[in-house]
């Protein structure tokens, strides 16, 4: 089954936890910035935007599934919030937003789904809708690091684990020849000691994007990059930290997941 069809990413980021983290840290990003609306061009269910409206900002909110919107919409209706929310594919985004905005974001390792000369084109197009001295901002894994070590099997940490039920979890990554990746999740539920049932999920098609050619499509549009952050922290457990200095150019290859806010110059 297609993971985005399912219901496995309607809750993501949505615990007081990982929203209380996430929040303070958009806090410490933008707080020096001067911004007020942020639409969020990969809004899934709204578990890394609802902070932004915890923060006071403008937010509104687009995706491809209308599965996960229709989850953000009871997310954001949950908390408190009536935001604009619309299906669209982010690389028709340039000709579909009604508005130009201070802030433009695209979280949880989303724009590696196009091919990179699609985010190319999706970065020119979105240049007209942010306002000026505007701000970009993603997040995404290290898909520099991913490349160097090509991956094919890993255990992730079990979904459950109780005297009576264990759920495991694995990710198989099966590459292709032009070096994309599919992301296979196979889950094992185990009651009693007795194996009761697998699951698999897929998700769409990874097309790695390195931060090189990322920062080169940025200040080919007129953006420059302000700040880079390891968010390790936000989307994983902690790993590697006893290898990390703190700055980012020193830790990169310890990095699983990073962010990149870029400023719109041109």
């Amino acid at each position: 089954m297609d993971l985005y069809n399912t219901s496995a990413l309607f809750n993501q980021n949505m615990s007081k936890e990982q929203q209380d983290k996430f929040q303070e840290f958009y806090k410490k990003v933008f707080s020096e910035y001067d911004i007020t609306t942020i639409h969020d061009c990969s809004v899934g269910a709204g578990g890394t935007t609802i902070p932004f409206a915890r923060l006071g900002y403008q937010v509104s909110g687009s995706d491809l599934s209308e599965n996960l919107l229709n989850k953000a919409k009871e997310n954001f209706k949950r908390e408190g919030y009536d935001v604009e929310l619309f299906p669209c594919d982010f690389r028709k985004l340039g000709e579909v937003l009604p508005n130009t905005y201070d802030c433009i974001i695209s979280t949880g390792n989303s724009l590696p789904h196009v091919n990179n000369q699609d985010v190319h084109e999706f970065i020119k197009n979105i240049a007209t809708k942010i306002n000026k001295d505007g701000l970009l901002f993603l997040d995404m894994r290290n898909w520099d690091k991913i490349l160097k070590e090509r991956p094919i099997f890993s255990a992730r940490d079990p979904l459950v684990m109780t005297a009576e039920e264990h759920v495991s979890l694995y990710q198989i990554w099966n590459w292709h020849d032009d070096l994309s990746v599919d992301f296979i999740f196979v889950s094992s539920t185990d009651r009693q000691g007795k194996h009761e049932k697998t699951s698999i999920l897929s998700a769409p098609t990874y097309y790695p994007l390195k931060f090189e050619a990322y920062e080169k499509m940025l200040n080919d549009n007129g953006f420059e990059v302000k700040s880079c952050f390891d968010v390790d922290g936000l989307w994983f457990k902690p790993q590697n930290e006893e290898m990390k200095t703190g700055n980012f150019q020193e830790d990169f290859d310890n990095i699983g997941w990073y962010a990149v806010l870029a400023q719109k110059v041109k």
